[in-house]
């Protein structure tokens, strides 16, 4: 699959696509907050059908002369929590390799919250059990997150947390800390809550161009525009809607580039207005 590549000053950020999928409308709103399914399939054909979500879901390599970050997991192999929900397999060790990236080389690995779509190349099975699949990584995951989903009773969430968060913990790979900090140079975690508890964003700040990874402030682009709709399987859905109107004003008003995991038509890009409205504009 191919990537997408964006070089500032001394870090070069690549977005990389682990999974290419529809996912069917009935299977993610219930009713409550549906968009009006035939009304954005004319206006956003690239995204949706009458049907279904054209699901994409891209992680993102950062690179600078001396650390290699992932931001985001991706949706994992065919029997990950994910894989084993929608029959998809993702394939972003394929893709990382394409680009230079062995699993060997990845200094951090930042997830900016624990839904399965962001977590499941995190971990991998081996004879030794579930182990992180980047050796030498630092992971940076927000404690709220990890106490949520440790909560969790559900058999496939209870199987879940097993596969993919209990053995970061115990690897001793994982910093769950709270706190906003700076993971490396020039790059920033930041809670942005309400998707989940520990939600968060990451900002690069590189040669005097800003880029903040979104993680799942935006599903959908035309939450650019309307950021009080309710994305599905969101924790605190007034705190996620009030949580990304201000993160949005903020990307528009500092022309910071936004990196999304899911909104096409580019998953690097820059918030733009054009008849009032706002697009995201590719880099």
């Amino acid at each position: 699959m191919p990537s997408t590549t964006l070089s500032l000053a001394d870090a070069e950020i690549t977005a990389v696509l682990d999974v290419d999928t529809s996912i069917p409308l009935a299977a993610m709103f219930d009713g409550s907050s549906d968009p009006a399914p035939e009304g954005i399939a004319a206006r956003y054909p690239d995204e949706f059908t009458a049907d279904d979500w054209h699901f994409r879901d891209h992680c993102f390599v950062v690179r600078t002369p001396t650390r290699v970050t992932l931001i985001d997991a991706g949706a994992g192999p065919a029997d990950s929590a994910f894989g084993r929900w929608l029959g998809v397999a993702g394939t972003l060790p394929d893709e990382l390799g394409a680009i230079g990236v062995r699993p060997d080389d990845v200094d951090d690995v930042i997830l900016t919250h624990v839904h399965s779509d962001h977590t499941g190349w995190a971990t991998m099975s081996s004879p030794d059990g579930w182990v992180p699949r980047f050796p030498n990584a630092r992971y940076h995951l927000h404690g709220a997150d990890v106490d949520w989903m440790r909560s969790f009773t559900d058999e496939d969430d209870v199987r879940e947390f097993a596969e993919v968060i209990a053995p970061l913990v115990a690897s001793g790979r994982l910093d769950a800390s709270t706190e906003d900090r700076e993971v490396s140079p020039g790059l920033r975690v930041l809670h942005a809550p309400g998707h989940t508890p520990g939600h968060r964003c990451a900002l690069l700040d590189a040669g005097g161009e800003r880029v903040l990874f979104a993680g799942d402030l935006l599903h959908f682009t035309f939450q650019l525009n309307d950021p009080g709709f309710r994305a599905p399987g969101e924790h605190d859905p007034d705190v996620a809607c009030r949580t990304r109107a201000a993160w949005l004003d903020r990307a528009e008003s500092e022309r910071l580039t936004v990196a999304t995991a899911h909104v096409p038509p580019s998953p690097i890009g820059r918030i733009v207005r054009e008849q009032g409205a706002r697009r995201l504009r590719p880099r």
